[in-house]
């Protein structure tokens, strides 16, 4: 565990320190933040515009002690990280409901794609609030495709308001929107309760679609890119409660919360875990990130605190006692599977545990010559590595050794960060028994830890 992202609340339990576990939790988190990478998102800013006193800024300032300024941001189609103060960043963000940008919208302006959502948005609207809008309308209306915009800006914002004051400000009309849909489209009340197989199971719901074409149909119709992350995520959150696969009680059920809880949802996908007291937050994450494949641990305040305590401890081994946990997996040769090439045979094997506290996945890679064990971090694309991320991971390892007696370099950001910006970097630690190196992949967001034994491995 490296990357961390507590959503807001947690961080006002750690503000506050009102109970014991977290006066201790948020203890251990400053003694040992440089252990560890802390985010905070536009979620947090949109949950503190709430707080109508002066109070959240001491909030955002004791942020700032922890997360340092690292802000996850969505741009250019991914997700990155900004410097800047959660303070700063709150005094240049949009208010939450705030719709007065209207009076100076300028329509002509917008992109072709944006033009087509419009278009599709109020056709498909106004259908359904004529009661015109046919039961199977998501693979059967043929969407409006003109490049064309089909209103003027006086009708436009008209039509914002109407909706923003219904979905909004009033709490029964969206309530009343989800029991329909669910009457509709999930009448057995299909829940992710079983992570393994709704997304399946929908598709012998009336409408005859997985939950994964479903997404893909809607955003057909809107016009909108199924390749923006952002778009599908939020598209997937917010269909898991209309269609009651996973929703909130009916009394708690508010749009703008669930709309924030998702921006938390999102971001947090990109760190090793996210942490949350609230329940539909992290149900909802850990069925999408189990849908979409994320590695993304979702864990409550009392999870974290046992998993914080095991990470603090685990970042304390010695280099025996991390080579003896490698060492154990390696001999015990759990296959997962094989691939063969004409230059060597790649195994991938079991692992019981994060070596070093960081890689979870282990190779052995033979050839005739050599026999090289590979551990990596099961990765995903979408999450690039920081440099303060390899840093951690560079010093806990020269730490380890250093302590034996060797005498290698701590991290050097002057000398090593332009070589990671040209893919040219790594570290070789020579040892008594086996050359070690640790590298990252060119073009691919993912650190390895090669080891190459100096006698053979029976």
């Amino acid at each position: 565990m490296i990357t961390i992202y507590l959503d807001k609340q947690v961080f006002s339990h750690l503000f506050n320190a009102r109970e014991e576990k977290y006066s201790l939790l948020r203890e251990k988190i400053l003694s040992h933040k440089d252990e560890f990478i802390f985010f905070y998102s536009n979620a947090h800013l949109f949950d503190l515009q709430d707080d109508k006193t002066n109070i959240k800024y001491a909030e955002m300032d004791f942020m700032q002690t922890i997360v340092n300024g690292n802000r996850l941001i969505y741009e250019d189609a991914k997700q990155v990280v900004m410097k800047q103060s959660p303070r700063d960043a709150f005094m240049n963000i949009g208010k939450v409901g705030d719709i007065s940008w209207l009076k100076n919208i300028d329509l002509s302006q917008i992109t072709e794609e944006q033009r087509k959502a419009i278009n599709n948005i109020i056709d498909i609207s106004i259908l359904d609030l004529k009661g015109e809008l046919n039961f199977d309308w998501i693979i059967k209306r043929t969407p409006i495709s003109t490049d064309e915009l089909q209103i003027d800006n006086s009708s436009f914002s008209a039509f914002v308001k109407f909706m923003f004051h219904n979905l909004y400000e009033e709490k029964e009309p969206y309530k009343i929107v989800r029991d329909n849909t669910i009457a509709k489209y999930n009448p057995t009340l299909i829940t992710s309760e079983d992570e393994n197989v709704f997304n399946e199971q929908l598709a012998s719901a009336p409408l005859g679609l997985s939950f994964i074409d479903m997404i893909k149909a809607i955003l057909t119709q809107i016009g909108l890119s199924s390749s923006d992350s952002a778009t599908v995520y939020y598209m997937s959150y917010m269909l898991l409660d209309l269609l009651g696969v996973n929703k909130e009680t009916r009394k708690k059920v508010k749009l703008k919360n669930m709309e924030a809880d998702c921006c938390h949802s999102f971001f947090g996908s990109y760190c090793d875990c996210i942490v949350s007291d609230d329940e539909g937050l992290r149900q909802k994450s850990k069925t999408l990130y189990k849908l979409f494949n994320f590695g993304t641990k979702v864990y409550s305040i009392d999870d974290f605190i046992r998993k914080f305590d095991e990470a603090i401890n685990n970042n304390k081994k010695s280099a025996y006692e991390y080579f003896d946990e490698i060492n154990k997996d390696y001999q015990a040769k759990q296959i997962l599977k094989a691939d063969t090439t004409q230059e060597y045979i790649l195994t991938h094997l079991k692992t019981s545990c994060e070596y070093l506290g960081y890689f979870n996945c282990m190779f052995e890679r033979k050839s005739k010559e050599e026999t090289v064990i590979i551990l990596h971090k099961s990765f995903d694309l979408k999450q690039p590595i920081l440099t303060k991320e390899i840093e951690i991971i560079v010093n806990r390892i020269v730490r380890v050794f250093n302590e034996m007696g060797a005498n290698f370099a701590l991290f050097n950001e002057a000398i090593e960060l332009p070589q990671l910006k040209a893919d040219n970097w790594n570290r070789i630690l020579i040892l008594n028994d086996a050359d070690v190196c640790l590298t990252k992949f060119k073009d691919t967001p993912m650190l390895c830890l090669w080891i190459k034994p100096k006698k053979p491995i029976p």
